[in-house]
């Protein structure tokens, strides 16, 4: 039935009316969201100064969303000394491992001097061990959850520079996706360390490695107050860095806002939960991702140390979600190259959660466990007495 021009003179207000109610109720919702904002920022700040210590949980949870731009332009200072620890640990730079006094050969009272290179892990097993037996000295150098590709680096550029009798490389099986990147910050969204290391590749069935534009914090510093150096080093991490998101990674002004930064936390673990689940899953590494390169790397790792005359051991640290998975898929590099290695899925299971504390590390029960296996390995190549 056709509407007669009254009825719709009435119907028009009614149209008029409800959109008012709609517009005016989004006003109040982004009034309100307005005001969430600047709330949580001034109730919860987050320290500028990259010394700060103990921020709250609130402060920190709120700040686990900023870019990662955003979170190095806090960690980085002017100086070494004003940077967090953070921004300063993991560096592949032989001038700071002379800073900070690592033994380069055994004292006259020790028999043994034992190079490990890896992450806390296998810095708090080399731990273990010098306190199991005082005749040892450790030469450790780690990154915050290292992966495979900057032990690899570290043992590499350490090489010729210490007189250690054994080379231990330090693999972690939640770090392997590292592999994949250049730097700790790209795949560790949340608590991004900055230093840089190379990306592995096959060529032709050989290593070949890309080296970062970024191989030292004061060339991190340099860069970052140098757009057309910072640019370079982004650039690069966009094309070999498979972590690399733009979103996730990039300074933006929507940086100071709370619900932003809420948003971009979850569209990251999202995001990089995507990347790692196409290496690992629940039923162990993808034996096409980046496991050929892994096998590579433990191959030449136990080539050049026997050819240095050292002994080689491969400690595979077999964390929470990753079974035995690490050392199934090195099992067989392992044995066909007669290469030594400690694997943790049969002293401390994965599965076992006692083994682990609240931060996803060892207990030190474990780690003495883990230690006392690589003793016997090295006390038996040695014929030492316990």
């Amino acid at each position: 039935m056709p509407l007669h021009s009254s009825s719709i003179l009435n119907f028009k207000p009614a149209i008029s009316n409800a959109m008012r109610k709609k517009f005016v109720t989004g006003l109040w919702i982004i009034f309100f969201l307005l005001m969430f904002d600047f709330s949580i920022n001034f109730m919860f700040p987050y320290p500028s100064d990259p010394l700060a210590t103990s921020p709250g949980q609130l402060n920190t949870y709120f700040e686990y969303g900023r870019s990662i731009e955003g979170k190095l332009s806090r960690m980085v200072g002017s100086t070494d000394e004003l940077s967090s620890p953070i921004a300063i640990a993991g560096w592949l730079d032989p001038e700071l491992w002379k800073k900070l006094n690592i033994p380069v050969s055994r004292t006259s009272d020790k028999d043994l001097l034992i190079a490990i290179y890896g992450m806390s892990f296998s810095n708090q097993v080399g731990t273990a061990m010098e306190e199991m037996d005082s005749r040892l000295m450790i030469r450790a150098i780690a990154g915050p959850a290292a992966p495979p590709n900057y032990s690899f680096a570290a043992y590499n550029l350490d090489r010729g520079k210490h007189q250690a009798d054994i080379v231990i490389l330090g693999l972690l099986a939640s770090s392997v996706k590292g592999l994949r990147t250049l730097n700790g910050m790209t795949w560790q969204f949340e608590g991004p360390a900055p230093y840089t290391y190379p990306r592995y590749f096959l060529e032709d069935g050989k290593l070949k490695a890309i080296s970062p534009n970024v191989m030292s914090l004061a060339q991190l510093r340099a860069a970052l107050q140098n757009k057309q150096q910072w640019n370079a080093f982004v650039n690069q991490l966009k094309e070999h860095d498979q972590f690399f998101n733009g979103f996730i990674f990039q300074k933006k002004w929507l940086d100071n806002s709370v619900i932003i930064r809420l948003i971009r936390r979850a569209l990251a673990q999202r995001y990089q939960l995507t990347l790692t689940n196409q290496i690992h899953s629940t039923t162990g590494f993808n034996a096409e991702s980046e496991i050929p390169v892994l096998r590579a790397i433990v191959n030449e790792f136990g080539a050049t140390a026997k050819a240095d005359g050292k002994m080689p051991i491969v400690l595979i640290l077999n964390d929470r979600g990753y079974e035995d998975h690490l050392f199934q898929a090195l099992k067989p590099t392992l044995e066909n190259a007669s290469i030594p290695y400690v694997s943790t899925h049969n002293i401390v299971p994965a599965n076992d959660l006692s083994n682990f504390i609240g931060d996803g590390h060892f207990t030190p029960k474990a780690n003495k466990l883990i230690a006392q296996e690589v003793l016997k390995l090295l006390n038996e190549h040695f014929n030492r007495v316990n």
